[in-house]
């Protein structure tokens, strides 16, 4: 994707950064980005002309899902980029060299369900108990949904262990959960607005981690980030100003999203994503540490601080 220029802000106020040094020369910075709204942000902060006002030199690097987000920032093939705590995490146990120095997607319970767990309208499935023996879709297996989906049953009476879970795309799920292919599938927007005359919500299963967790969060390779110390103040702020902006203009943002997606901006007419505008809460991290460790996707837990780079714990 070229480089863009700054789009028009709807109700977008002065947003005030860090001033950079005149004389330094400017780096070009690889920022990775999707179109899927939970990886988004750097594209909307691109387009939203927050990085050049920060005066930054972005180069947005479109990556398929937070996995390849995570694995570009360890191999060198990006700079930054927001990706979910959970492959952060197992980067981590790992021991590959990244650290967090931003929140992205913050999930609370008192928002509109953005991920639930979804069954036919004629399905027998109605509690935790109901669901031994039968099949789950989830767009991505032995991570945060399935950690979660996995806790929610042994919270509410029923068990994990009883349960399979399958790996398809978003897309997918509802078809195969319209045609009895699988019993359940973790939906979420667009899905679970269009879906709403054929399938039902059973649980909200984030909520069996917490009340707040955040889910993606933005990271790099722990050399870049010794090397860039000067940038990184800047690069934080608008990252920060972007989701202040972001939050508050659904309509501007999905005009963004449908412009690199190529899906009518009426598809983004849902409950949408929000991205946290404060700063990186190790106790918003921890359960979805705990969760993986539990049920065996990260050899041990450990403290989530130690995600965090020195200077934002």
């Amino acid at each position: 994707m070229k480089r863009s220029q700054a789009i028009a802000l709807l109700g977008g106020g002065a947003a005030s950064f860090p001033i950079a040094a005149g004389a330094q020369a400017k780096r070009t910075i690889r920022v990775g980005a999707n179109a899927g709204e939970s990886l988004s942000e750097g594209l909307l902060a691109l387009e939203g002309g927050f990085f050049s006002r920060a005066g930054l030199d972005v180069e947005l690097v479109i990556l398929a899902n937070g996995g390849a987000m995570t694995i570009g920032i360890i191999s060198g093939a990006i700079d930054v980029g927001p990706s979910n705590i959970a492959s952060i995490a197992a980067a981590h146990i790992r021991g590959l060299e990244l650290s967090l120095f931003a929140p992205s997607v913050l999930v609370e319970s008192s928002d509109p369900p953005l991920t639930i767990i979804a069954v036919r309208n004629d399905s027998p499935i109605r509690t935790a108990k109901d669901c031994a023996g039968k099949v789950f879709a989830l767009s991505t297996v032995r991570d945060l949904q399935q950690a979660a989906v996995m806790t929610w049953l042994d919270r509410n009476g029923g068990d994990s262990s009883s349960v399979s879970f399958v790996e398809m795309p978003g897309g997918s799920q509802l078809p195969a959960l319209l045609s009895k292919r699988v019993d359940a599938a973790l939906l979420v927007e667009p899905f679970i607005s269009t879906s709403k005359a054929d399938t039902r919500m059973v649980a909200r299963p984030y909520d069996s981690l917490g009340s707040r967790l955040l889910t993606f969060g933005w990271a790099a390779n722990k050399t870049w980030l010794a090397v860039n110390a000067d940038v990184l103040p800047r690069m934080t702020a608008a990252i920060r100003e972007t989701a202040l902006w972001a939050n508050r203009n659904h309509d501007a943002t999905a005009a963004i999203l449908s412009s690199v997606s190529k899906l009518p901006e009426t598809t983004y007419a849902v409950a949408r994503q929000r991205f946290s505008d404060g700063q990186l809460d190790p106790a918003m991290i921890q359960p979805i540490i705990d969760a993986s460790a539990r049920y065996g996707f990260l050899k041990n837990a450990f403290p989530a601080a130690d995600l965090i780079a020195a200077r934002h714990v």
